[in-house]
């Protein structure tokens, strides 16, 4: 049984400061706990309200702890809100220990003879960075690389955009952004920057083996910095009306198309 300190505890991880301090975080829902359970990542237990358990998928997932031997506890409606970042909850989240994505990615860049990454210098929108992880795990790129100035990974709200892919992508959140694009170009990658007033429509281009699609800011895209490093700004061309494509939109496009 979850003591009242075990709840206040979980509780917590609906901030980022505990998030962070603690090392672990919630997944809610059916479908994302048991993409959780069914990953390597470690699940220290699982969290249900038996009254709101209505969808298949949440009574799979818990049947999936139950079989997997995770701990498993019932709380009743009112604390089960307390925890839930979501308006109409499916009755249950798992709580998650962070994973340190392995360092051989990196090295499987510099060795590989094709490859296709992702490098997300600021993006504040939740549901935007969820689904592009989604959308890069639907593609199969080889990881992702995160900027300090990007909303956390383990926000409640891109875990959930995520729809799972989370838990099967490498995704680095760097200190050092700048640094790490510098490396990757020592490994002979090409940086292809998403720009709506880039030089080269997206559909043109002959990809390099090796490529990195760089995404910036929802309102000021790529910061001078960064932007000094790309090799070719790629572009979407409009066609019809609108001032500007949703990022997630734009990095499912050209990712579609580097990843051919």
């Amino acid at each position: 049984m979850l003591t009242r300190n075990d709840l206040k505890t979980i509780a917590r991880l609906t901030q980022k400061k505990y998030r962070l301090e603690m090392n672990r975080f919630l997944a809610e829902g059916g479908r994302l706990c048991e993409e959780a359970i069914k990953s390597d990542w470690k699940v220290e237990r699982v969290i249900c309200c038996p009254s709101f358990l209505q969808s298949l998928r949440a009574r799979q997932a818990l049947l999936l702890a139950e079989e997997r031997q995770i701990p498993i506890d019932e709380v009743t409606s009112e604390v089960f809100v307390s925890l839930s970042d979501t308006m109409h909850s499916q009755g249950i989240l798992a709580v998650v220990e962070k994973r340190t994505p392995p360092s051989q990615a990196f090295e499987h860049m510099r060795q590989a003879p094709r490859c296709l990454w992702v490098g997300i210098e600021k993006l504040h929108d939740p549901g935007n960075m969820g689904t592009i992880l989604r959308t890069g795990d639907w593609l199969g790129v080889d990881g992702i690389i995160v900027g300090t100035e990007c909303v956390e990974v383990y926000n409640p709200k891109v875990v959930r955009a995520s729809m799972g892919a989370i838990f099967h992508l490498p995704i680095y959140e760097v200190e050092d952004f700048v640094g790490v694009m510098r490396r990757f170009q020592t490994f002979s990658a090409v940086l292809y920057g998403a720009d709506q007033s880039g030089d080269f429509p997206y559909s043109v281009l002959r990809y390099a083996p090796k490529r990195l699609l760089l995404l910036g800011d929802e309102v000021d895209g790529i910061s001078p910095e960064v932007g000094a490093l790309i090799q070719h700004r790629v572009s979407i061309p409009r066609r019809g009306g609108g001032e500007s494509l949703n990022v997630a939109i734009a990095a499912a496009i050209l990712l579609a198309e580097m990843s051919r």
